[in-house]
């Protein structure tokens, strides 16, 4: 990190050192809806601060790296989506989904890149490419909770902090959304899939909360609760004009009225009378990553040079029906200390094996069964350290974190944090790890 956000850094921790130093409390101090406080069950004591100027070049990257992802069927593939697809071991049934609301144009800049800092650049481990993205609602109110304390917004006001505003990003976007279709104002409806309401209804209700608090009329729902009328969905008795679709694929094709649900939507936004934001998640799996670092000299100079800074080696390494790639795998062996595995098509640190964390025999059967379903291998990169004072007892603690970069089609808008202590496995997920925190991040 550069010396002024560290300098800005132990100023904060500075005032956080003693019991009734101004910052320590600054936590306890939030003033949380009961949406966000239920949301957001586990901060970290305080937020990060990063330099604003290194972190807007990383976000510049970040625009390119998904233009380069989203171009990749007519930059690698001539503009066949099939052999594109089945290069990332998209069946059929899949692929037909993914691609009804495609389109012919690539979809609007919309995602969340999971980054670590490695001591002197941020480097991309996952473009979430899609609109079910986790996070959004803390990153963009969060640090506004953090400014009404006055002790934070003080040391703000003197440190010459700030932060990027997520939520009127996202808002001005959706509203762009709406006017496709000529709805002045329009109606926002976040949509999880059957039954998706009890599992993530708080992070859900808490992003709709976010989004009102910005001017935007929205509520949160599920798929199965649209009612149409004249071809156009309601929800609650109100017509939708853009849906933030929430409801995964995967889920939606173990339902068995699957198609009964999608295709009055699919109708409704080919008809003009809804917008579903965004249209695919074909291009989040995790193998257009190695498609780029595989097929970089296709690229210019230029998209070349970004694609080192922020990319890791990585490769994909086999595809659901193929055999063993045993060249790739003896490589992956051999390097097994350096490499992290990853599902291509799965999520939330689901099935990603760490090589150092596990034995030689277990990493070997792992790449072999990836080699048959469809994964990637990528060098890991290895977190930075971020300091925390424990409120309670003082102590001088340190946690590795996990960057999330939020986009919007106005560029880099957001950012938040996950961190772990040390001393377990490194793949930080709010899912499955009771020991992850997270936090909001301000720009100095």
């Amino acid at each position: 990190m550069s010396a002024r956000a560290d300098r800005v850094t132990e100023a904060y921790l500075a005032g956080c050192a003693e019991p009734d130093g101004p910052l320590r409390h600054a936590r306890a101090q939030l003033q949380l809806s009961e949406a966000q406080r239920q949301s957001w069950p586990r901060l970290l004591p305080r937020p990060i601060i990063v330099d604003e100027a290194e972190y807007r070049a990383f976000g510049r990257d970040l625009v390119t790296v998904f233009d380069l992802v989203t171009s990749l069927p007519q930059r690698v593939f001539d503009g066949d989506f099939a052999r594109f697809r089945t290069a990332l071991g998209i069946d059929d049934r899949h692929a037909g989904f993914m691609s009804r609301l495609l389109g012919e144009g690539p979809p609007p800049l919309y995602g969340r890149a999971d980054v670590y800092y490695d001591g002197s650049a941020f480097k991309l481990l996952e473009y979430n490419i899609g609109s079910a993205l986790g996070g959004l609602d803390m990153v963009g109110a969060l640090p506004k909770a953090y400014l009404r304390v006055p002790a934070v917004a003080e040391f703000a006001e003197e440190h010459g902090l700030g932060h990027l505003d997520m939520g009127s990003d996202l808002v001005a976007a959706l509203r762009n959304a709406g006017k496709t279709i000529g709805a002045g104002e329009p109606v926002v409806a976040i949509l999880e899939s059957p039954g998706g309401l009890a599992t993530y209804g708080r992070q859900r209700r808490s992003a709709a909360e976010m989004l009102r608090d910005n001017g935007l009329d929205c509520r949160a729902g599920e798929i199965g609760d649209l009612e149409f009328r004249g071809g156009k969905p309601y929800l609650d008795g109100v017509g939708v004009d853009v849906i933030l679709r929430y409801y995964g694929l995967e889920e939606m094709l173990g339902h068995p009225d699957c198609d009964a649900l999608l295709e009055p939507v699919f109708r409704a936004h080919e008809d003009g009378k809804v917008v579903v934001w965004t249209p695919s998640n074909v291009y989040g799996n995790k193998g257009t990553l190695a498609m780029l670092s595989e097929h970089v000299e296709r690229f210019t100079a230029d998209e070349r040079a970004a694609i080192g800074r922020v990319l890791p080696w990585s490769r994909m390494l086999g595809r659901p029906g193929a055999g063993p790639d045993a060249g790739r795998i003896e490589e992956c062996v051999q390097r097994q200390e350096r490499l992290v595995f990853k599902p291509t098509g799965l999520y939330g640190g689901q099935g990603v094996v760490i090589g150092r964390e596990v034995d030689a025999a277990t990493w070997r059967e792992t790449l072999d069964a990836g080699s048959r379903t469809g994964s990637l291998v990528q060098e890991i990169v290895r977190p930075n350290l971020e300091t925390v004072i424990d409120p309670d007892t003082g102590a001088r603690t340190e946690w590795y974190a996990l960057w999330a970069a939020f986009m919007t089609p106005s560029g880099l808008s957001g950012g938040g944090i996950r961190a772990i202590p040390p001393g377990g496995t490194t793949v930080i997920t709010m899912s499955n790890n009771p020991g992850v925190r997270n936090t909001c991040l301000f720009v100095c």
